[in-house]
């Protein structure tokens, strides 16, 4: 099967590449410590196991507004608020499957053939792929410890 042009053009993921490894040395007996996919080494606490298993059966198995669960935007309000001192209504709250698929949704929203897309360094691995999926051109601004990683 053939892909399209722009899915020809994406690097392939090192962070799968970096893991994959990382399996193979432990399956080989070396005692590895990865720091590809971001999973943590051990199982989903049994408390969180429960609470999914009893929202399974309580029915809350559909699907839910697009922009998250109102009960968990409101309490995302709540944590800002509490937490950061930050004021926000639940219309500015977007619950997602995670930053790479928001930033993913918002430069395909966004972007036109060839648009910039300044992106500090360092950054996380996908963002310049994720930017040449959706047309845009990544354009990479050191940061450094020196000026705390900020635009300067």
């Amino acid at each position: 099967m053939d892909l399209s042009n722009k899915a020809m053009e994406i690097n392939p993921s090192i962070t799968l590449e970096i893991t994959a490894k990382a399996k193979e040395l432990k399956e080989s007996g070396v005692d590895v410590v990865s720091f590809g996919a971001g999973e943590p080494d051990f199982n989903t606490p049994e408390n969180i196991i429960e609470a999914a298993i009893k929202a399974m059966k309580d029915g809350k198995t559909k699907y839910t507004p697009t922009s998250g669960i109102l009960d968990l935007r409101k309490s995302i309000c709540n944590k800002f608020k509490k937490d950061n001192e930050l004021n926000y209504d639940t219309d500015q709250i977007v619950v997602s499957t995670g930053a790479k698929q928001s930033l993913a949704n918002t430069f395909l929203a966004i972007l036109n053939e060839g648009d910039e897309v300044i992106i500090p360094t360092p950054y996380w691995v996908s963002y310049p792929e994720l930017v040449k999926l959706a047309g845009g051109v990544p354009v990479f601004i050191n940061t450094n410890k020196e000026n705390d990683y900020k635009y300067s």
